[in-house]
């Protein structure tokens, strides 16, 4: 049986020799390119950039008011109009604050620094910074008029520094501080420092160091007087904090404030408010000798009393912490027998942010509150107040009237707060 065997060519040869040849080039020219490739990442090649970190949002370095009441208004740097101050507002470098007779308001700076201004009172924000690269915060403001009360804070860097200034002196505080600086009407400085420490610059070139307790009184031409230590704080006795005194006849009743006498006090100064921060004292009492005060014919409602010590020389101490009490009537008895008083309300109701403007007439002589706060009546009988409310949307605001006579009258007007 004869195979069938396919008959090898030279030719054959040839083809396969080429085809081994071109794939060993192929292949190494492939491995020269990767290996210069390797080579030129490595030795060559620019390493990328490195991402940059995203930089910290820059600090809030601004004031904002804390609490208003009555009309407080405020002129931006670079504005020539005065206008309402509401709590939505920042305040800046160069901004100034101003509040009317029977109105304050706190500022609180970003650092923690408190700023109550008491009323008929003017200031300046002069500062408030911090430096991005060494955190050092600068707060300062100037007092052109009235009276300002300060509390600082503990400082976030050693070289930070809160200022206070008037025409006559500039004072750097310690930390943690608490006092207060009048500017009076004659262009005297008077400082008072009730906690921690401050050093006081008169425009005379007078450096006088303050301790807790301690104050000082600059004239208007920079001379300061010698320090004195300040008297100790009075401690209320009765009526004692959230104490509530019932009466059948409040109009005809008599209620007794007593406090602990002070050695070395000559008299005492009271106050007392429907409010907290005592901007239209219901009784602001001067030169009273003994430590308690009769008030006879106080309304129903919530009253808020302090007391301050006063010393031969008639520098004052500072005030006590506020107590409150309440007077009400025994379940059942009415406010009073007689009519109620004419009350009216101009409508409508004008509310810018959180300010509310109530203006109408009622009564001479009766005794006109908002929401609980005093509303000053003159004398024919019509009153135009700026009221703050502190929480926004829809609400109702509670308007009363008390004659003469006891006879009560209510108005309850709704209107919206947005800030």
């Amino acid at each position: 049986m004869a195979f069938d065997r396919k008959t090898h060519r030279a030719e054959d040869d040839l083809v396969d020799w080429f085809t081994v040849t071109y794939k060993s080039i192929f292949l190494t020219l492939g491995a020269v390119l990767l290996a210069a490739g390797l080579v030129y990442v490595y030795f060559f090649r620019e390493p990328p950039p490195e991402r940059a970190a995203d930089p910290a949002p820059p600090a809030v370095t601004t004031a904002r008011f804390t609490t208003i009441e009555g009309s407080v208004r405020v002129k931006p740097v670079g504005e020539f109009q005065w206008t309402p101050a509401d709590r939505s507002m920042f305040l800046k470098k160069s901004d100034l604050v101003r509040t009317g007779p029977g109105s304050a308001a706190e500022i609180t700076f970003f650092d923690g620094t408190v700023v109550h201004v008491r009323p008929d009172s003017l200031i300046t924000i002069e500062e408030t910074s911090e430096d991005p690269s060494t955190k050092r915060r600068r707060v300062a403001w100037h007092i052109t008029s009235g009276e300002v009360n300060f509390q600082t804070v503990r400082k976030n860097m050693p070289d930070s520094s809160t200022e206070i200034s008037t025409p006559t002196v500039r004072t750097t505080t310690g930390e943690p501080s608490e006092g207060s600086i009048i500017v009076a009407q004659s262009g005297d400085s008077d400082v008072r420092l009730y906690s921690g420490a401050t050093e006081v610059r008169t425009k005379t070139g007078e450096k006088i160091q303050l301790a807790g307790s301690e104050a000082l009184k600059v004239n208007a031409a920079g001379k300061a007087a010698p320090k004195v230590v300040l008297l100790p704080v009075p401690a209320l006795l009765a009526p004692p904090h959230q104490t509530e005194v019932s009466y059948v006849n409040p109009a005809q009743a008599t209620t007794l404030l007593v406090w602990k006498p002070v050695p070395g006090a000559s008299s005492y100064h009271l106050m007392l408010d429907y409010s907290a921060y005592f901007n239209r004292p219901l009784v602001d009492r001067t030169g009273i000798k003994d430590s308690s005060v009769e008030l006879r014919g106080l309304d129903t409602g919530k009253y808020y009393w302090r007391v301050a010590a006063v010393d031969t020389t008639g520098v004052k101490g500072p005030y006590s912490e506020f107590a409150r009490f309440t007077v009400s009537r025994p379940q059942g008895v009415g406010p009073g027998s007689g009519p109620p008083p004419m009350l009216s309300v101009q409508q409508p109701l004008d509310v810018r942010a959180n300010i509310l403007q109530v203006k109408g007439r009622t009564e001479p002589g009766a005794t006109l509150t908002v929401n609980g706060q005093r509303v000053d009546v003159a004398s024919d009988g019509s009153f135009n107040e700026f009221v703050t409310l502190d929480k926004p949307g829809k609400q109702t605001v509670l308007i009363r009237s008390m004659g003469l006579n006891g006879g009560v009258r209510e108005l309850r007007p709704t209107v919206v707060v947005s800030y």
